[in-house]
């Protein structure tokens, strides 16, 4: 059985990352993907996976009190372009820019970045969702979360054939390039025994 995953404190050198990232306004165009969590995962691992990583990191320096891991954090999923990926919804960037004394930047759209869904699943739950995704567009989904989990991640077509439907894995992701633009039925089950967080991120 997969364990929990589990938060640990930014290392040092991931923290002057971001701070780098921050000073230097970087954008998606540059190394962009969060640092800060970069540090701790393999360099191979793709964006969608980090900034995943980095959104549970998040959390949890928010509600462990770590204030400046969280302006790290919170400075360097900025420099992503990440944003909620429903508009009007609740923007964690936000809540815990306020938490952290940062100043809120303005919201700057969808088509900058990478988007995030953050949810809860008890044990057992099942949560659904379409997206429609581009004809020979590479895309990820990526999938981190917090509590007994694990979340897992499947991805299928309108015609219900799976596109991909990875094992059990520390940091769930899906990665594939549609043959036409259509819209896809992403699922995440809670296969844990208690209730997890989750963050999903499209990239």
């Amino acid at each position: 059985m997969k364990k929990p995953l589990r938060n640990t404190p930014l290392t040092d050198a991931a923290i002057m990352l971001a701070a780098s990232l921050a000073v230097l306004g970087c954008s998606k165009a540059a190394i962009s993907p969060v640092q800060a969590s970069s540090a701790q995962t393999e360099i191979s691992a793709p964006r969608a996976s980090r900034i995943a990583q980095a959104l549970a990191e998040a959390e949890e320096a928010h509600e462990t009190g770590r204030n400046e891991s969280l302006v790290m954090l919170v400075n360097s999923l900025r420099a992503s372009g990440l944003s909620p990926r429903d508009e009007g919804g609740v923007d964690m960037l936000d809540t815990w820019s306020r938490a952290a004394g940062i100043e809120a930047s303005p919201f700057r759209g969808r088509l900058l970045g990478p988007a995030y869904v953050r949810g809860e699943l008890a044990p057992g739950e099942v949560w659904r969702s379409a997206q429609t995704f581009k004809s020979g567009v590479p895309s990820t989904l990526a999938v981190s979360h917090r509590g007994a989990g694990p979340v897992r991640i499947k991805v299928s077509d309108q015609s219900s054939r799976p596109v991909c439907s990875p094992v059990s894995s520390r940091e769930p992701q899906c990665r594939f390039t549609p043959l036409y633009t259509q819209r896809y039925e992403i699922e995440l089950v809670n296969e844990g025994a208690g209730r997890a967080v989750y963050f999903l991120v499209f990239d």
